[in-house]
């Protein structure tokens, strides 16, 4: 079986793929491929590097993904640029491992899976969403601006409309042992 899950910014993705690793499924994250690209693709770094100069690398040579964020979040033609440098990379690092051995259960974190079409990869879909006050409190707490969230949000399709192409939805408005129960329950009829 194989699963493609997004979801909103701060919804909850992460932990969901949390609780399908503790279940046994093979688990992979496309946000955990890309910083991986970013720390140690010296092709990636090298691309970086030329189309950016030093504005996206700390003093210490590592490249700096809050700055990034500051340029694609504000320029639609930057954010294509950067996509068109990553998402290939992304997209065959987890079809390799799909691929490695079909038998197996994945589920593949992917926030653009419907927006670059890839739902037709997977047997089944699964979108978790929150509501806009509710992930705006979340990303605060981990340090970001309303500014920076609606901006991130403006760049994925509405909630809504993920949910509505999704296969499944987990709603994550409520406490974390909800989550827990509605993830466990889908987990459960998926292997049933």
């Amino acid at each position: 079986m194989k699963i493609g899950l997004t979801g909103g910014i701060g919804c909850g993705k992460s932990t969901v793929v949390q609780l399908f690793k503790e279940a046994g499924w093979i688990t992979i994250e496309s946000d955990e491929i890309v910083r991986n690209l970013l720390s140690s693709s010296t092709e990636v770094q090298a691309a970086l590097r030329g189309h950016w100069a030093g504005r996206v690398f700390t003093v210490s040579g590592k490249v700096d993904r809050k700055a990034i964020a500051a340029i694609v979040f504000n320029d639609t033609r930057e954010l294509e640029w950067l996509e068109t440098l990553l998402h290939p990379l992304v997209r065959s690092a987890w079809s390799s491992a799909l691929s490695a051995d079909s038998d197996m259960n994945y589920l593949v974190e992917i926030p653009l899976l419907f927006e670059k079409r890839l739902e037709t990869e997977f047997d089944l879909t699964v979108c978790v969403i929150s509501s806009p006050d509710v992930v705006e409190a979340r990303m605060v707490r981990r340090g970001y601006t309303g500014a920076e969230v609606e901006q991130r949000r403006s760049r994925q399709m509405p909630l809504q409309e993920k949910a509505q192409r999704a296969d499944r939805v987990i709603s994550n408005d409520g406490s974390l042992e909800f989550l827990k129960r509605q993830t466990n329950r889908l987990i459960e009829e998926i292997q049933a």
